[in-house]
Formats: structure tokens, C-alpha cells, sequence
């Protein structure tokens, strides 16, 4: 199940995103199915104003509509190298403890959190159900610059809308940064249980072979990859120093 809508715009007469977005203000929802056990996820949407999306505005459900709790979704933050380092679980009202309201909780401190996600942040989660996340907020349509860190890091597709592979280009720096090559940054998917199922890795102009375009590989096939991300798609990157992953303007 996944699906995508929009909300009214704050300025009238705005584009469908067939059309190209023309606003800024753009704003809306987007409704994404969360597997059970292991995924990656990001958010699609940076709160209005600009800045990340508050934590406690994220609330798992059900095909229903009803939230998900005691502590069956959490969200989890790794190490660069996989290792969990720390997770919220989300609970509803009273469930935590007596008159404890709903929302995430750090289940080592019982605290109900206060956190946002940065923009373009990803995360981990673990579902012991199926369940589906709304993301709610402002569209930013302009190139974007998504921060990985060296080794591992949970990433996704930023965008509310299907992105192809090949116009995400890994770069060593915001705005004039100079591409990644030789394949020392790879895109790669998991199982449910977090085993490495494929990957594909970014090569320059030359570098995969003779008379080979630049663009995302598949090592084991040997082919430049014909592949887009859905909307919010989550994904693992492996990255031989850190870098940004520059999304294409909207």
C-alpha cells in the first residue's frame, strides 16, 4: 500500500507535480507502508517554515487508521557500521505509565522524546507488524544535498515523487563539489532481516570501462542500472569517505 497526496497549497493556482512544482510553499502528505521486522526510511517533507520533521508528528497505524502501540514501532539509530546505538518506541496514551500521553519514547531513560530529524535524514525501523507513516509538510523542489557518513548510513529518496538512480550523482561537496567515482559509493538494499540483497555503485565517465558513461552500476551484471526509487524509498549507503548525495531539482 502506498499512496500520495497533497494538501491545498498556500499560494492558489499552483502546478501538479506532473507539471513541475512553482512554489516553495507547496505543502502536503504522503502516506508510506512500512514493512515488518527491518527497513530503511526517510522523511519526504521538511516541516513548514523550513528545518526537520518533529518526531512526535510521526504516528504508525494500521490499514484502519488506528495507531500502532506498545512499543511494537521503533525507530532505531546505528553506528557507521550497523550497530544499533539507540531507539524510540511508540506507545499511546497510558500505555507507557499512568498518564503518560502518546507519542515515541527512549525506553532506556523513560522520557517521552524530543527530537526532529534533520532534512534528508534517514533512519531505521523495526516493525513487529506492517504498519504505514504519514509525512506531512512543505515540498522544497530545489537541488538537494543529502549528507552520508563514511561506512554505513540509512539514506532514501527525499523527493514525494519516483526519482531515476542515474540523477542522483554522489559529490564530495555541497554545490561545486566534484563527483565520487570508482565505485567507492555504493546504494544498497536489504532484506527484512538486514542481509545485503543487491547494490549498485556510482562509476565516472571512463572509470567502469572504455567508452562507459558515468552513472550507477550493477557490479555483478556488469549493466548501468535502469532503476528509480518510489517515493520515500529507503536504501543503505556504503561510502568509502563521507559525501552528499545531490538530488536533482523538482
Amino acid at each position: 500500500m502506498k499512496k500520495l497526496m497533497f494538501a491545498a497549497a498556500v499560494a492558489a493556482g499552483l502546478a501538479a507535480f506532473g507539471d513541475g512544482i512553482e512554489s516553495a510553499n507547496t505543502v502536503g502528505y504522503q502516506a508510506k507502508s512500512v514493512r515488518r521486522l527491518l527497513s530503511q526510511q526517510v522523511c519526504t517533507f521538511d516541516a513548514i517554515g523550513g528545518g526537520g520533521m518533529d518526531i512526535q508528528k510521526l504516528i504508525p497505524v494500521d490499514e484502519n487508521g488506528d495507531y500502532i502501540g506498545d512499543g511494537d514501532i521503533t525507530i532505531q539509530f546505528t553506528s557507521d557500521r550497523g550497530a544499533l546505538q539507540g531507539a524510540y518506541a511508540y506507545y499511546g496514551e497510558d500505555e507507557y505509565d499512568d498518564d503518560c500521553p502518546a507519542g515515541w519514547y527512549n525506553e532506556d531513560t523513560d522520557e517521552r522524546v524530543t527530537f526532529s530529524f534533520d532534512p534528508g535524514q534517514g533512519f531505521q525501523v523495526n516493525a513487529g507488524t506492517a504498519c504505514i507513516f504519514t509525512y506531512a509538510g512543505e515540498v522544497v523542489p530545489a537541488q538537494a544535498f543529502v549528507p552520508c557518513r563514511r561506512l554505513l548510513s540509512p539514506q532514501g529518496n527525499i523527493r514525494p515523487v519516483s526519482v531515476d538512480i542515474q540523477t542522483i550523482i554522489p559529490v564530495d561537496a555541497v554545490d561545486d563539489g566534484e563527483y565520487i567515482g570508482d565505485g567507492d559509493i555504493t546504494i544498497q538494499f536489504t532484506s527484512d532481516r538486514g542481509a545485503l540483497e543487491g547494490a549498485f555503485a556510482y562509476y565516472g565517465d571512463d572509470e567502469y570501462d572504455d567508452d562507459c558513461p558515468a552513472g550507477w552500476y550493477n557490479e555483478d551484471t556488469d549493466e548501468r542500472v535502469t532503476y528509480s526509487f518510489e517515493p520515500g524509498q529507503g536504501f543503505l549507503v556504503n561510502a568509502g569517505a563521507a559525501c552528499y548525495l545531490k538530488f536533482p531539482a523538482l
